[in-house]
Order: C-alpha cells, then sequence, then structure tokens
C-alpha cells in the first residue's frame, strides 16, 4: 500500500477524486430517474464526457512528449478516439434516433483495446526493452487463452440456450472481453516490464482505466448476449472512470516529464512483481480446470482443455523467456564489472607512480577489455615529435607488427584535428585509415586524451570482427579517456619532478646527491659480489677564464657542451654526474685500470676537437683535468673515492700547467 500511495502521489489525488466523484453523480442521477429515454440520455452523455476526457489528456500527453514517447501517446490517443467514436454513434443512434447498425457502434469500442494494447508494445519499445515485449505478447495471448477458455465454460452452462442475438453480434460481444482483458494484460505486463528508473504513475493509471473497462465489458457480456441491458446499471460508472483514468494516464505523464520524476518503487519489488502476471494466469488455469471437471461442461470441456494446454505451452515460454532474460542480465552484469574495473584500474593509476611507459601499456590493455576489442593503441604528444606511439596491445586476431616509437597514423589523426571521438563501424571506409590494415581491422574507434584543456595523446582500440558500438559503450570510453588523460598529465608531472629532484638542470647530467646515492648503491653491490668499479673526477681548467672574457651565458655553453660530450662518449652503463661548478665524475661500474683510461682517453680526445662559438668565431673548449680512483684498492667508501680521484686530478692539472709553462718557457 505504501508504494500504491506513493504512485496516486505522484499524479496528484484530486484528478482521481473528481473522476470518481462525477462518475458517482452521473450513476445517482440515473437511479433516480425512471427507465426510458431520460436515463438513457444522462447515461450516454457521461459515458462520453469521460471519452473527451480520455481524449484530452492523452492529446495533450502526445503534444507534451519528446519524440522517442510520442507513438506510444499517439496510440493511446487513436484508441480514446475510437472509443469516443463509438459512444458518439450510440449517442445519434439513441437521443437521435438515427438508424444505425449496431456492428457500427460495437466497431470503435472493439479497435480501441488493440490500439491501447500497441500503445503499450511502443512503450516498451521505446525504452529498448525487446524482450519485456516478448513477455508482454506471451503474457497477452495466455490472459486471452484464458478468458476464451472461461466463456466457453460460461456459454455452455449459462447463456447457451437464451440467446437473442445473431452470430455476427455474438462475435462482436464475445470481443468485448477478450481484447479488453488482453490490453490489460498488456498494461500490466508493461507496469512491471519499464525499466527500473522509469517513473510509473501513468502506466498504472493506464493499467486501472484499461482494466475497469475490461471488467465493465465483460460483466457486459451476459446481458449483451441475453438482450437484456439498459442503461442506469453499476456498469457505467466503471465505463466512465475507465476512460477519465485514461484521460488522468496523459495528465500525469505531462507533470512527470516536467518534473523529471523518477519512480519510487524498490528494484527488488519490480522485479518481483514482474511475475505477477504469469502467477494469476497459471492460478486461474488450474481454478478452471477444477471447476470445468466439476459442474461438467460437456461438448466444452475439449476446448477448455486445449486452451489451458496451449496457456501451458505460453507460460512454458514466459518461464524460458526470463531465464533467458537472467541469463542476459548476468552477462551485462559480468561486462559491466570488467568495464568498471577498467575505469578502475585507469583510476588507480591516476593517484599511482607508473611510469609513462607502463602506464600506456596500461590504458591499452585495458582500453580493450572496456570495449570488447581485439587491440589497442596509445599516442602521446612528445615535443619536437608530435604524436608518438607509446603503447600497442594486440590481440591474436590482429596481426599488427610492433610500431612502438613511430609517428602517429590513422584515425588517430582525425582525432587530433576534431578533438572529437572517431567511430569507425567500418574502417576501411574511413578516409584516414591505414589500407594496410583493412584486412585486419573491420571496427575501430579513436577518441583525444585531453587534460587541462590540451591534447595529450590519442586512444584507439581495433576490432577484427565488424562492430556497433553502444552509446553506453561511448559514454564509458569517454570517461575513461578523461580519466586517462588525467592519469598521463600526473605521470609526466611526476617524472619531471622526479628529473628534476634528479638531475642537473643545466647540463641534463644527474646532479651531486642522485651521484652520492649511485655512488652508494655502486659500492654496496661491489661489496656483496666482490666486483671493482672506477670513479673519474673531471675538472674545466679554464671556465673562470671564459666566464670573465665571453661571459656566463657562454659559460654555461661551455659546461653543456662539456657533458654532452662526456655522455656521447661513455659507455651505456657508465654515469655522469655535474658535482658542483665546473666539476664532472663518471662512475664507471665493474671497470678496470686499462678500460678506465681508455674511456678517459676517448673523452679527452672528443673534447680537444670540441668547439663553441664566441664573438664570431670557433673556439677550443677549455682542457679537462682527470683522476682516477678504483673500488675496493683506494678506498672503500664515497669520501675515500672522490678524494683519491680529487688528488689524482690536482695532479694531471699540475702535469698540464707544467708541460705549459715548460712550452711557454722554450718559446
Amino acid at each position: 500500500m505504501r508504494y500504491l500511495r506513493k504512485i496516486f502521489a505522484v499524479g496528484g489525488r484530486r484528478q482521481y477524486l473528481v473522476a470518481l466523484a462525477l462518475a458517482l453523480a452521473a450513476y445517482a442521477l440515473e437511479r433516480l430517474l425512471p427507465a426510458g429515454e431520460t436515463r438513457t440520455a444522462v447515461a450516454d452523455l457521461a459515458l462520453t464526457g469521460a471519452a473527451i476526457s480520455a481524449v484530452v489528456g492523452t492529446s495533450g500527453a502526445v503534444r507534451a512528449a519528446s519524440a522517442p514517447d510520442r507513438p506510444a501517446w499517439g496510440s493511446f490517443l487513436l484508441g480514446a478516439l475510437a472509443w469516443l467514436g463509438s459512444q458518439l454513434l450510440r449517442d445519434a443512434s439513441q437521443l437521435a434516433a438515427l438508424p444505425l447498425p449496431p456492428n457500427a457502434i460495437d466497431f470503435g469500442y472493439i479497435l480501441a483495446a488493440p490500439l491501447f494494447t500497441l500503445g503499450f508494445v511502443l512503450m516498451l519499445v521505446r525504452h529498448g526493452q525487446r524482450l519485456a515485449v516478448y513477455a508482454l505478447l506471451l503474457d497477452v495471448g495466455a490472459v486471452v487463452l484464458v478468458l476464451v477458455a472461461v466463456i466457453t465454460l460460461f456459454l455452455a452452462k449459462t447463456i447457451t440456450y437464451d440467446m437473442t442475438m445473431d452470430t455476427f453480434g455474438t462475435i462482436s460481444a464475445l470481443l468485448y472481453p477478450v481484447v479488453y482483458v488482453a490490453a490489460t494484460g498488456a498494461a500490466l505486463s508493461v507496469l512491471f516490464g519499464l525499466p527500473a528508473e522509469e517513473p510509473r504513475s501513468a502506466a498504472f493509471t493506464l493499467f486501472v482505466g484499461i482494466g475497469l473497462n475490461a471488467l465493465a465489458f465483460t460483466l457486459y457480456l451476459p446481458a449483451l448476449i441475453q438482450g437484456s441491458f439498459v442503461p442506469g446499471t453499476f456498469l457505467d460508472p466503471l465505463w466512465m472512470l475507465g476512460m477519465a483514468a485514461i484521460g488522468i494516464a496523459g495528465w500525469q505523464s505531462v507533470a512527470d516529464r516536467d518534473r523529471a520524476v523518477e519512480t519510487e518503487l524498490s528494484t527488488a519489488v519490480i522485479e518481483f512483481s514482474r511475475m505477477t502476471l504469469p502467477a494469476i494466469v497459471a492460478l486461474a488455469s488450474a481454478l478452471l480446470i477444477v471447476l470445468a471437471h466439476l459442474i461438467g461442461a460437456g461438448a466444452a470441456e475439449l476446448v477448455i482443455d486445449v486452451a489451458i494446454a496451449l496457456v501451458v505451452l505460453v507460460l512454458s515460454g514466459r518461464a524460458g523467456l526470463a531465464l533467458f532474460t537472467n541469463w542476459r542480465l548476468g552477462e551485462a552484469e559480468r561486462r559491466r564489472a570488467s568495464q568498471l574495473q577498467a575505469l578502475y584500474e585507469v583510476g588507480l593509476a591516476t593517484a599511482g607512480e607508473l611510469s609513462l611507459d607502463d602506464l600506456t601499456a596500461l590504458v591499452a590493455r585495458e582500453a580493450t577489455l572496456l570495449t570488447r576489442t581485439d587491440g589497442a593503441m596509445v599516442s602521446l604528444a612528445e615535443p619536437g615529435n608530435g604524436f608518438v606511439i607509446r603503447a600497442l596491445h594486440k590481440g591474436p586476431l590482429l596481426r599488427l607488427r610492433d610500431s612502438v616509437g613511430e609517428p602517429l597514423r590513422g584515425i588517430a589523426l582525425a582525432v587530433i584535428e576534431s578533438r572529437e571521438m572517431v567511430v569507425a563501424t567500418d574502417y576501411s571506409a574511413h578516409p584516414q585509415s591505414t589500407v594496410a590494415l583493412h584486412e585486419v581491422i573491420a571496427s575501430a574507434l579513436a577518441v583525444p586524451l585531453v587534460a587541462h584543456g590540451e591534447i595529450v595523446g590519442t586512444l584507439t582500440a581495433y576490432s577484427s570482427r565488424p562492430r556497433v558500438f553502444t552509446e553506453e559503450t561511448l559514454r564509458l570510453v569517454r570517461l575513461y579517456a578523461a580519466q586517462a588523460a588525467i592519469a598521463v598529465a600526473n605521470a609526466r608531472l611526476v617524472a619531471e619532478t622526479r628529473r628534476l629532484a634528479r638531475d642537473d638542470d643545466l647540463t641534463g647530467t644527474l646532479n651531486r646527491r642522485s651521484l652520492m646515492e649511485r655512488l652508494e648503491t655502486e659500492i654496496a653491490e661491489a661489496s656483496r659480489h666482490g666486483d671493482i668499479f672506477g670513479v673519474v673526477l673531471c675538472d674545466l681548467d679554464g671556465l673562470k677564464a671564459v666566464n670573465d672574457s665571453a661571459g656566463h651565458l657562454v659559460g654555461n655553453e661551455v659546461l653543456k657542451t662539456v657533458a654532452r660530450v662526456m655522455r656521447e662518449s661513455a659507455r651505456v652503463e657508465d654515469l655522469v654526474a655535474r658535482f658542483g661548478g665546473d666539476e664532472f665524475v663518471i662512475l664507471l661500474p665493474r671497470t678496470g685500470l686499462l678500460p678506465a683510461q681508455a674511456v678517459v682517453t676517448r673523452i679527452a680526445s672528443r673534447l680537444r676537437d670540441e668547439r663553441y662559438m664566441w664573438a664570431g668565431r670557433e673556439n677550443g673548449l677549455p682542457r679537462v683535468s682527470f683522476g682516477i680512483s678504483w673500488f675496493p684498492e683506494d678506498g672503500r667508501n664515497a669520501d675515500a673515492l672522490l678524494a683519491t680521484a680529487d688528488a689524482r686530478m690536482y695532479e694531471d692539472k699540475s702535469r698540464a700547467r707544467i708541460a705549459r709553462d715548460s712550452a711557454a718557457g722554450a718559446d
């Protein structure tokens, strides 16, 4: 009841109370009047007013509905118009005494129910509930079969021998309860088949309105067949309330749209209630079988048994559909869990300290899980080089060569130009697709990685099979790309921070603190494994003179040139660091006397050949003095090794000064 009160509260109790009051007032007036034309006129006018209210309410819903919702409410409007049309014909026949065949009047009433049913089908289609549409059709089929069995039993035992209508009239009379009960089943199926977040006030009121019509037409059947129906019975307020409820439903749909109302029913209640109609049908079938055998329906028992057997088949199909739906939901949940895991992983990377290489590899790998594709590629913007491929994750179905380090190409270039996602359902048809990949890639999508307003990279996902990417997938990819872009920007910031803490800002070599950390590590490793290594201390003998004569900017260029030559001339495993001022240290792991001297000789030779520009001409670099010490021969700690190398460097500096003075004296 709590949920029922919420549904009524959404639409407003006033409309319900007004409709109920008017229906009861009309019925009371009918009962006060004697049977005859006056009572008939009052009843017909009241029913016409109720039908007009249904037309007004549903037409308002059509006008206010969004384009996707308009066909469903248009069908409800047509149903209300058909009902009103028959009622107007009835008015003309009874009040104006126009000679109209009864079957012409019945046509609109009967047509309204299938139009209402079509509206419910369109409502489910609008919300993408394809399986719910199948469930609706099965529900309606089961309801109709049970009703056919009930009517057969009713006709067999009650009025078979007291019919005053012709065959065509009898068929029309029997169609009333069949089509309206079927529409009621469709309404109930929609009520519990809509997505959990959708408002249900309008659907519930439609169910009430059509259900009241179904009840009235079912109770109307015996009197109609026997020709004993007269206005002023309790059926009139049922029809009035039924049509008024359809009009109220149209008003509720407008109110829900204006207020952006969502359902207040819990998901558990909705899921449980979706089996309400099949359960009712199954119970009715069981009771019908028992009743038919108890009262002895004679020849009608065969028809009843066949109808019930078909109901069992329909309910079996309904159960199979429910199992299939649950399986589909399970698959969707597993897929969504995988997608959320991808978002979670890249979200962790945003706050983590992964290197750019590890991060781009993770982004590419998780992107394939998110998009359910066979491979992914990540490129990053690099100063001076444009966009360069940094990671390539490929599945076995994609025979892609390793293109890491190469310039970006393909549809990702279109992403950079447009700054928007590019979806290539047919990859070969895209103007910027790579022709060489047409045989292995069927579909692809690319998205820019934008952080702080700048494109920091691109993400491209490839599928070897034709794919149509859903809106949900595209939404998740956009979210994933936004997180990945922030992660890339953070990783670059962390890398730059580490570089500034590790490297000398001027020369790009290691700074003094980083050198001492590496030297301590090398001492520990060499002590553990019994290795030797060398430490080379270098000093620019004439840098002060360059600074004094050419200025510090030129002196800085000299320092950068010396550092570059040392890095280029040293081995891959060697470390070059700026020790301070004009001093550098070269760490030579696992290096003995002769190899160390060879490295120093090579560096010194290269330095003698280098030049720097000043005053419009090339100038030779200042001489560099070298001093070498070895672990463990010259010391077992950093201070001892550096002190020994420093002493030998000054010895080299002294020898060079003596040689220079001797040469000057000879001149």
